[in-house]
């Protein structure tokens, strides 16, 4: 959990804000926007880690980075070209498949 702190040793941290303002619908546009985000960093042979615990700490983010007050702190982003052997990234974890939860 910690190394969610460190970017996971990545050199580039994004993080994602919004208008307080904006509505429910504006939420789906900014995830849409970090996974094409995502989709484009795979692309080009990087990896990314969407990091919502950033977000536990939001105050502290707002005030090293210089987030207005008038936004709110989305989710953090780790870019980078990944290690695939680091302990973080050998998690497998279970899937549901697609007739589990759609019709």
């Amino acid at each position: 959990m910690l190394r969610n702190f460190e970017l996971f040793g990545a050199p580039v941290g994004l993080f994602f804000t919004m208008d307080r303002d904006m509505t429910a619908g504006s939420w789906l546009d900014c995830g849409m926007f970090m996974q094409n985000i995502m989709i484009t960093a795979c692309a080009y042979g990087l990896e990314t880690c969407p990091q919502q615990a950033w977000c536990e700490f939001g105050a502290v983010v707002h005030r090293e980075l210089g987030i207005p007050a008038s936004h709110i702190l989305l989710s953090g982003m780790a870019l980078w070209e990944a290690d695939m052997s680091a302990n973080e990234n050998t998690l497998i974890s279970d899937r549901a498949g697609v007739e589990e939860f759609a019709t």
